[in-house]
């Protein structure tokens, strides 16, 4: 079992949850259920740890498969699928009726082409048939969550003479690569920080110089891990040159600093 082999590997044990949809119909059903539903909760940051095997890449297929939805990363190690109805709960949230979300898997449907078995369900609108399919992709589908906690808000806190060098930069980078970068302006605020976020930095390691007055030569390094209060840099000398996939694989749990 794939489930089994990665959660091994990862010392992962598996998950305290209620059993979902057919996953109860037999023992063997139940463990994946439980084993998937825990590495679904394991941090992106430890998929180095199982990069390389078969059963993590068999499992990547099929987690990332359209016929879930979109799927949907979310900085763990598998991801999920963003369906019509899963859409249409972010739509509607935080006023959920089995009316108004029919109706919204729906238009959600139509709108972003989704072809699941969930999104093939929503195009027809009949309420048994989109519960009896979603309860079959259980375990594969994204789900909300309505909380007290307030939407994300967005500050723009960039001084007038760096928003002016950013915009002669993009402005540069687009006319170079024939790109169209937003402006630096608060009203990007949100493209920005959403750009930042797809882009992974923890681990990012680079090379900047190396001395060779004496032997062996040493490489002067900069590297970003995760310290007890946020992403933060690791200088270090080493006498071999350090990558980025190098310094990833060497993060400890959480992307803890390495032992180099």
């Amino acid at each position: 079992m794939c489930a089994r082999r990665v959660a091994d590997v990862l010392h992962v044990t598996p998950a305290d949850v209620p059993v979902e949809g057919y996953y109860t119909e037999d023992q063997q059903l139940t463990e994946y259920f439980r084993l998937l539903r825990a590495l679904q909760e394991v941090d992106e940051c430890r998929t180095a740890e199982v990069a390389a095997l078969p059963e993590f890449r068999r499992l990547q297929e099929v987690t990332s498969a359209r016929i879930y939805g979109r799927p949907r990363q979310r900085e763990k190690l598998l991801s999920v699928g963003r369906d019509a109805v899963s859409q249409a709960l972010i739509a509607t949230a935080p006023n959920w009726t089995l009316a108004r979300l029919v109706a919204a898997a729906h238009a959600c449907a139509r709108e972003t082409d989704d072809f699941s078995l969930v999104g093939l369900a929503a195009r027809i609108q009949d309420a048994v048939v989109l519960t009896a399919l979603r309860e079959s992709v259980v375990l594969y589908d994204e789900y909300e969550c309505l909380s007290a906690q307030p939407r994300r808000q967005y500050l723009w806190k960039v001084s007038d003479e760096l928003a002016e060098q950013a915009r002669r930069f993009i402005d540069a980078f687009n006319a170079l690569f024939g790109e169209n970068l937003p402006p630096p302006e608060p009203a990007q605020a949100v493209e920005y920080w959403d750009a930042c976020e797809a882009n992974n930095i923890l681990g990012r390691c680079v090379r900047l110089g190396w001395d060779d007055i004496r032997e062996p030569v040493r490489h002067y390094h900069w590297a970003i891990y995760r310290g007890p209060e946020g992403l933060t840099v690791q200088e270090f000398w080493h006498p071999e040159v350090w990558t980025t996939t190098r310094y990833r694989e060497a993060l400890h749990v959480y992307g803890r600093c390495p032992d180099l």
